[in-house]
């Protein structure tokens, strides 16, 4: 209960700050905001091309729909908004299916997760990121031995009952990681616009950390950044509470606990703001409607068949 209150009291505390924010910061934290949305959905369009280079893949369209996903990743637990994101696109890509539509988003994970490690394997070599408390050490060779045995079974398991239709849906799969069998390919529609988006998101923290009067540097920036892309595996909506967890565990020695709690907050609170607009507005253009209730429902509704 007391821990209930006090995240309450935090939550006031970060409405408060608002009053002093320095609003030139955040001007620029929201021109960047949206840089960002722009930049992941031109890098998922790139993926897309490439599995489908014979079809016409809409930019403005297609970006629609990675928007409303987007939006609704804040509301729904566990990124439920990637399946809205699958749907839309599909509607878009005469011919496309599911599985490729599904396996194109792994694509765009693909350079996160590499970034995101060698990010945190940089910051832990330069003694930013804080020891994590050790854990009780187990026998490894039997560990490593019984999953592989377990990876093998499964394997075997899964060859020998594969029908047509499973085959299918795996060179469906295959087809929408096309882009990383070409690596130029890879290098000229995708890879030019992920790293913009990093850049972006990373500027994003560090705006809104000095709007907040926390002085900063881009480093810490940078794990903030990492450690809220960590957050989204909690199966909760928005990763809420995990993220707050997670700025304080980054921000330590430049903000306090208070400090880095209100920034938290209120930054993830106005992130999902700009992502509703953004995608409210898409999913309204996209279903041709002035009505944005009808318009989300209609997205978050959309069967991918």
């Amino acid at each position: 209960m007391s821990l209930v209150a006090g995240f309450g009291g935090q939550i006031a505390a970060a409405a408060e700050r608002v009053q002093t924010l320095d609003g030139r910061f955040l001007a620029l934290a929201l021109a960047l905001q949206l840089g960002m949305l722009g930049f992941r959905a031109l890098a998922w369009r790139g993926v897309l091309a490439a599995s489908y280079p014979g079809q016409r893949v809409p930019v403005f369209r297609l970006g629609c729909a990675y928007a409303a996903g987007v939006a609704l990743n804040a509301f729904l637990p566990a990124r439920g908004g990637e399946g809205a994101k699958v749907g839309l696109a599909r509607m878009q890509i005469a011919g496309s299916s599911v599985a490729t539509i599904a396996a194109s988003l792994s694509v765009v994970l693909v350079l996160d997760t590499i970034l995101g490690a060698s990010l945190i394997a940089a910051f832990w070599g330069m003694g930013l990121v804080p020891a994590l408390p050790s854990i009780p050490s187990v026998g490894v060779a039997p560990l490593v031995a019984g999953v592989a045995l377990a990876v093998a079974a499964a394997a075997a398991l899964t060859v020998r009952r594969a029908t047509s239709t499973a085959r299918r849906l795996l060179a469906s799969a295959a087809r929408g990681v096309a882009v990383l069998r070409d690596p130029r390919l890879y290098a000229r529609t995708v890879l030019p616009y992920q790293l913009a988006a990093w850049g972006c998101r990373i500027g994003v923290v560090f705006l809104v950390l000095h709007a907040f009067h926390i002085e900063a540097g881009l480093t810490t920036a940078a794990l903030v950044v990492v450690l809220s892309g960590v957050s989204t595996a909690v199966p909760v909506p928005g990763g809420a509470g995990s993220q707050q967890i997670l700025a304080a565990y980054a921000l330590q020695g430049v903000a306090s606990t208070a400090g880095a709690l209100s920034f938290s907050v209120g930054m993830q609170i106005g992130v999902t703001v700009v992502n509703t607009a953004v995608g409210l507005a898409a999913a309204m253009l996209l279903f041709r409607t002035l009505r944005p209730i009808a318009a989300v429902r209609t997205a978050s509704t959309r069967p991918a068949r």
